[in-house]
């Protein structure tokens, strides 16, 4: 597996060119709902739905905006060697034939620091948003299990969509927060139905035009100035109709 490599620095680097990045393919990313109370002693696990190759970079937005936390996130191996400055950010790799491995380094990651801020995508691989069962692995499982101790778990919803703008919309949703450790987290069929009447309440608010907190906004296109040019005949205004 390939570690996380953490750089001072990266964040500096990443921030604005991610930003600049998503505000030009998103018109905006939105919070939808209340925000959880996270308890500050435990780690945080944040279990999200994946369904798009900007989901890593949502969460990252989410940290940055909501968590303030120290942020890790697991990522296929085949991506990361794909992307290797993602590891500079607290990005770590799994692979289907050494899951293991990465699922001890994130008990590691976990045991390092109650200010942590862990990404497990439980699905294990891009799926469709509206694909039903979400067929949940069971890593999540194994690393409380492993871990042993408490943790704040926390579901999100995460769906991108057209609206009524020219560029695709996308819609955050938390769950309540849970603080679970081994003994009392109540399974994986229970967090998958979480996450399913999650996804299904995410559509709803969506169709009903919620909006809550803009997290992130494209810039609207400056109006279309009049100027005047010099030619032989009179002033001629252009630019506008």
């Amino acid at each position: 597996m390939i570690p996380a490599k953490k750089s001072w620095w990266a964040d500096l680097v990443f921030r604005p060119y991610v930003y600049g990045l998503m505000k030009r393919n998103f018109a905006s990313i939105n919070l939808l709902g209340k925000l959880p109370e996270i308890e500050p002693e435990y780690p945080l696990l944040l279990v999200p739905n994946h369904s798009t190759w900007w989901d890593g970079f949502f969460v990252y937005l989410l940290n940055n905006r909501v968590f303030h936390r120290e942020p890790y996130l697991m990522m296929s191996e085949e991506q990361l060697r794909r992307y290797p400055f993602f590891a500079r950010l607290g990005v770590y790799s799994v692979a289907q034939k050494n899951v293991i491995s990465s699922l001890k380094y994130s008990v590691r990651i976990l045991e390092s620091d109650q200010n942590i801020m862990l990404c497990i995508f439980p699905q294990g691989e891009l799926t469709l948003w509206d694909a039903r069962p979400l067929n949940y692995k069971r890593g999540v499982e194994w690393i409380l299990s492993q871990y042993g101790e408490r943790v704040n778990l926390l579901p999100l919803a995460i769906k991108t969509a057209f609206t009524d703008q020219k560029k695709p919309e996308t819609f955050l949703l938390f769950d309540q927060n849970y603080v679970f450790d081994q003994v009392i987290f109540p399974g994986m069929d229970w967090l998958e139905g979480r996450e399913t009447d999650l996804l299904e309440d995410l559509h709803e608010r969506i169709l009903h035009k919620e909006r809550e907190q803009v997290l992130l906004q494209n810039k609207m296109p400056k109006k279309n100035t009049p100027r005047i040019e010099k030619v032989d005949s009179p002033a001629v205004i252009v630019g506008k109709q």
